[in-house]
């Protein structure tokens, strides 16, 4: 399957959303929905600099521990995250790791906790264009061994397991509209309690399908924002995003170590 094609050109040797050519990412790239998180890794990186801004996609490519490493933000919900999933992996991206905020469903883990998806329930509709839903989104075990690694070294709480990945914010995800008076959130919840799903968020089950089917390595960290059994938020999560990257930069240098460059045992 080639997703740049006739119908998908490149601009000046550009891709045309991300406005990025051959070289100017890492062969790992973190996806965060905001294009404002992308801002955070100036702290977190060195020689990080901005490569293009257009509508959702902010690209910015900087070193970690001396490894190049690329995050681009995917903008909301499955649409927008096949654009950046495709034009990455014709830019010859190797992985992609989902990096953001999630609502949990289990009334045991708290706000401020991480999220390390083993695969997603495959409600974004977008990815089966290109896989039936009977195909499976999974995210690589590699990533998840990567990513549990950093957050057992530095002493993280931490939880595994399957999201729903839904193209609805607000009835997908157990939410009224804001002009309706009356709306039974725990109905909808409640059916994906009964499936023993972890947490709900928008883009996982998209990147994992479009990367298993290049064979790229995929997987997702992300911090516990609410709690949607309990009703508890986290007002202000800024310090749990910044740790979240921080984990997901860890994450990310040992899965270029031990399974990219060379193998597992260099």
């Amino acid at each position: 399957m080639n997703f740049i094609s006739a119908s998908s050109p490149k601009i000046n040797g550009k891709m045309p959303h991300l406005l990025c050519e051959e070289g100017d990412i890492g062969e790992i790239v973190l996806l965060p929905g905001d294009p404002g998180r992308v801002e955070l890794f100036q702290e977190l990186c060195e020689e990080f600099r901005i490569i293009s801004r257009n509508r959702e996609y902010t690209i910015g490519t900087g070193y970690y521990k001396d490894m190049k490493i690329s995050v681009c933000s995917t903008g909301i919900g499955a649409a927008s995250t096949e654009i950046a999933v495709a034009q990455l992996i014709g830019l010859g991206a190797k992985a992609l790791i989902r990096i953001g905020g999630t609502g949990v469903l289990k009334k045991e883990i708290p706000c401020g906790s991480m999220i390390i998806n083993t695969g997603a329930m495959r409600l974004g509709g977008t990815s089966t264009f290109y896989a039936p839903l009977e195909y499976p989104a999974v995210a690589s075990v590699e990533v998840i061994d990567s990513l549990i690694e950093a957050c057992e070294e530095s002493h993280i709480q931490y939880y595994t397991g399957i999201c729903a990945s839904i193209a609805s914010f607000y009835h997908g995800q157990g939410r009224a509209l804001p002009y309706e008076k009356e709306y039974d959130e725990a109905s909808q919840l409640e059916k994906y309690q009964k499936l023993n799903l972890v947490n709900l968020e928008m883009e996982a089950e998209t990147i994992y399908t479009m990367a298993s089917l290049q064979n790229i390595y995929a997987g997702s960290i992300c911090s516990v924002h609410c709690n949607r059994v309990t009703d508890q938020w986290e007002v202000d999560n800024a310090k749990a995003q910044r740790r979240m990257c921080m984990l997901a930069l860890e994450g990310a240098w040992k899965l270029n170590k031990r399974y990219i460059k060379g193998g597992k045992e260099s």
